[in-house]
Formats: C-alpha cells, structure tokens, sequence
C-alpha cells in the first residue's frame, strides 16, 4: 500500500511540473496563425528556442507565440536573443508584459526587429492601436534585452554583440497585476517561421522601492 502511495504521489508531481519550460509556465499562440508556434527549454545550455508566425505584434489585434509566466510585483527580466531564421525585416522578439491572451489584449514589450531596430511598444486599453518608440537601426546581431518594473515605471536598456547595456529609457504602465511575463516571438507573416534562440534568461523579482523618510 505504501509503495502505491508513494507511486501516486511521485505520478502527481510529474504531472504537476508537466507545464514547465525552464523559468515558464506557458506557451501559447496568441491569435490564429496558421503555422503553429512552439517553445523549447535546453537544460543543458540554458536556452529557449521559441519558434512563431503570425501578422504581426501590431495594431489592434496581434498574432504571435507567447512563452510567458504570471508575476505580480517588481521584477526584471533580462533575455539574450539570436535569430535563427531569416524573414520579414519586422519580424521580432521580445521581452513582453501582457494582461491577457486576447489578440487585442493591452501589453508592453522590449522587442528587437530582425533588421536589428530595438523598440517599445504598448497598446494601454484593450482594442487600442500600437503605440511605438522605435530606437536607431543598428543592423542585425545577437541583441540582449533587459526590462524592469518597478511600481507602475518600466525602464529599457539594450546590448548588441556583447556590448555594455545601455539605459534606452522609461515609461509608465498601467497593466497591474498580476501580469503576463514572457518571451515573444513574431514572423511579420502568416506565410513563414520566425525561431529566434533566447540565452541567459533571467526572471527576478526585486523589492519595493523604500518609502521616503516623513
């Protein structure tokens, strides 16, 4: 009886971690594109391969593959990306907030284009337009991206090719919590692939900001 017992108990922690893809829980297609997406977690290499298509992480309603797990609270999240496809020069991959998995869901991301153009773009209300800040292109190579919020502040900051980080600047968001945290992945079209490979991944909570001194 004891061994059953313990048989069923290490059967529910199986299925329990069953979902998990390295530090995420989820991977999901958001929208309908007609190639389906998927995501991959190496334990060796610590990398994720996520793969997706799709019209575009745009407008008022998005198609894309999320890779994603809910916080609440401050965080960071920090990710080293490399595209492996070629494609549509706005196909992209991104550090991405969202409320929801509705295509017109409200969102924040960091994303890098793959003709190496960083951005943030946000849609604040659910059925908005994208609203985009995009950053000087400065050509394809292995970008790292770092996003934290902190309170309702975003702040950006971006590398390419090993360089230092540079602070590209902050926002505010109003997406609350908890929130959709994850790695995105879009191929600007419903014809072909985009599979980018995320290194050094790092999802970290960090702690409130201390109260000013009355």
């Amino acid at each position: 009886m004891r061994q059953v017992l313990l048989a069923c108990l290490l059967a529910a922690s199986v299925s329990a971690q069953s979902n998990t893809i390295g530090v995420f829980t989820h991977s999901d297609d958001v929208g309908a594109p007609p190639l389906k997406g998927s995501a991959t977690f190496d334990a060796a290499t610590s990398e994720y391969t996520v793969t997706g298509s799709g019209t575009d992480i745009w407008d008022r309603a998005d198609e894309f593959h999320y890779l994603w797990r809910e916080m609440s609270g401050n965080f960071v999240v920090t990710a080293t990306t490399r595209f492996v496809t070629g494609g549509n020069a706005h196909r992209k991959a991104s550090i991405m907030l969202r409320q929801s998995l509705d295509t017109d869901a409200p969102f924040l991301h960091l994303a890098i284009h793959g003709d190496g153009m960083p951005s943030v773009q946000f849609r604040s209300t659910k059925g908005d337009t994208v609203n985009t800040l995009d950053f000087p292109i400065e050509g394809p190579g292995v970008w790292t991206l770092k996003l934290q919020r902190q309170g309702s502040a975003v702040t950006v900051w971006t590398a390419k090719d090993g360089a230092a980080l540079v602070e590209r600047g902050s926002t505010q968001t109003t997406l609350g919590n908890p929130v959709m945290v994850g790695l995105a992945v879009a191929s600007h079209t419903r014809d072909a692939v985009n599979t980018v490979v995320f290194s050094h991944v790092s999802v970290e909570p960090i702690p409130a900001p201390a109260a000013a001194r009355p």
